[in-house]
């Protein structure tokens, strides 16, 4: 019979085990934190147009070696129109970015050619060019879009989605937010959560790091049925074990005393 502590230890070590893995999986350091700074970061500030009862808190902005700036947009949080579901998703998100529930979009842009980046509806990556005349060209698409700029350089991009995906046409019941914009700090970047963030989805994390999670957990659980099934759980078992130690100690130190003489 095993023991009720075993069985303890066991359902204890299964919950640490899953969740150690899935989440240290996802990434805990600083790395991909950009410190560079860039006088374009004003001349280029994405202008969002959002529902009014759904507005940004502000942008954060970060600009790498090469002088890319990252404009990233964020939101209190994300809410689905399910409560059940809201609530179950918030609570994820929760574990995935280590408590931050903050919702963040994007808009990269590269001053020198002029490039620009985001995401739409599906999490669909949208790459695109600045042209002279103030319009884009939508390179995903192969398609320009009239007016997507303010002087040329300010993208005019418009919340889509419950979840903030972005898109470059204009889209009904959105009006322009004036948010306040500051530089990226460190105690920002960990307190979002930025390095899961900006590695890989909210889904990739999920898939990838839970998948580790299963095969450890798996692992784990695989070793104790090996240990039970040869009944090392047991009381009578780990007193053999133990038995088993103290005669193979002792017959080591005998050993030793008779090469020692």
């Amino acid at each position: 019979m095993v023991s009720k502590k075993w069985i303890t230890a066991w359902l204890i070590l299964n919950f640490l085990i899953f969740w150690f893995v899935g989440l240290a999986s996802s990434g805990y350091s600083l790395e991909g934190y950009m410190p560079g700074q860039s006088e374009k970061i004003d001349l280029y500030t994405p202008i969002v147009y959002t529902a009014p009862n759904d507005r940004p808190v502000g942008i954060l902005y970060m600009v790498d070696y090469d002088g890319v700036l990252y404009y990233y947009i964020v939101w209190e949080d994300e809410y689905f129109s399910n409560s059940l579901i809201d609530k179950l998703y918030r609570f994820f998100r929760g574990l995935v970015y280590g408590g931050a529930t903050q919702d963040i979009e994007v808009v990269k842009v590269n001053p020198e050619n002029g490039t620009f980046y985001f995401q739409t509806y599906e999490h669909t990556d949208v790459n695109g060019k600045l042209l002279e005349n103030g319009s884009c060209l939508w390179v995903d698409e192969n398609q320009i879009v009239p007016n997507c700029t303010v002087n040329g350089t300010h993208i005019n991009v418009y919340v889509v989605t419950w979840n903030h995906m972005l898109s470059l046409i204009p889209a009904e019941g959105t009006e322009r937010a004036v948010l306040p914009m500051k530089h990226m700090n460190p105690n920002d970047y960990v307190a979002l959560g930025m390095f899961r963030r900006t590695q890989k989805t909210i889904a990739g994390v999920a898939v990838n790091s839970l998948l580790l999670a299963v095969v450890a957990t798996l692992a784990f659980n695989g070793l104790m049925y090996i240990a039970w099934r040869k009944g090392y759980l047991t009381k009578e078992g780990q007193r053999k074990v133990r038995n088993e130690i103290r005669d193979g100690w002792r017959k080591l130190k005998e050993r030793l005393k008779k090469r020692s003489k």
